[in-house]
């Protein structure tokens, strides 16, 4: 189903908002992920004071994951409109 096929998408200030929303996920994902990341680091070097081969390897696996969803949270929310 086409987006310009929604009766909804005709209605003024319906692409603003979307484009709000758009920008407002994405930024709430990458804040998210990167906070997630300085928590690693403060628990795992400052607080459990483990080495820090450690926390890379721990900061290593949870940022190898945790990337690809964030990219394709990203890249979703901003692709090329559809051409008409």
């Amino acid at each position: 189903m086409a987006v310009s096929s929604n009766p909804v998408n005709s209605l003024p200030g319906v692409e603003i908002q979307r484009e709000k929303t758009r920008t407002r996920i994405a930024y709430i994902a990458l804040y998210s992920y990167i906070g997630l990341l300085t928590i690693i680091i403060i628990i795992g070097w400052w607080l459990l004071c483990l080495p820090i081969d450690d926390v890379l390897k721990i900061l290593t696996t949870v940022a190898s994951i945790l990337s690809g969803i964030v990219g394709a949270i990203i890249g979703f929310y901003f692709r090329d409109k559809e051409k008409e």
